[in-house]
């Protein structure tokens, strides 16, 4: 059997710090555009603006896919490490249920369990 061992903060710290670097995305997106729409407004060429917008074009699939990937890892993430507590939890209320259901074993004692006063 495959051992387990996940540690439920460790996973929530490396989703924290993803996600900050992840909620910066947008505006590194923006910057760029902000940037290529600069360089294209200072060139003054309609071949260049015609070249931008193909490499923006051509881009804009591997940009979503970037932002798409990283919250379905994510949320991934934060499901399964969810799963596995709840899992832990499952089994530990199982073992004290059997822990609890188990016989008295002081029938098992000779003399029918009685204990000597």
């Amino acid at each position: 059997m495959t051992k387990w061992d996940i540690s439920p903060n460790g996973v929530r710290g490396v989703l924290g710090q993803t996600h900050a670097v992840a909620s910066q995305f947008d505006a590194q997106v923006a910057s760029l555009d902000a940037a290529l729409r600069g360089a294209v407004a200072q060139s003054g060429s309609g071949i260049v603006a015609q070249a931008v917008q193909g490499f923006l074009q051509a881009k804009q699939a591997d940009v979503r896919f970037v932002f798409t990937r990283t919250s379905a890892c994510m949320n991934a993430a934060a499901q399964a490490t969810n799963h596995y507590v709840q899992g832990d939890l499952e089994m530990a209320a199982n073992a004290q249920a059997a822990a609890s259901a188990a016989p008295d074993p002081r029938a098992a004692l000779p003399g029918g369990g009685a204990r000597p006063r």
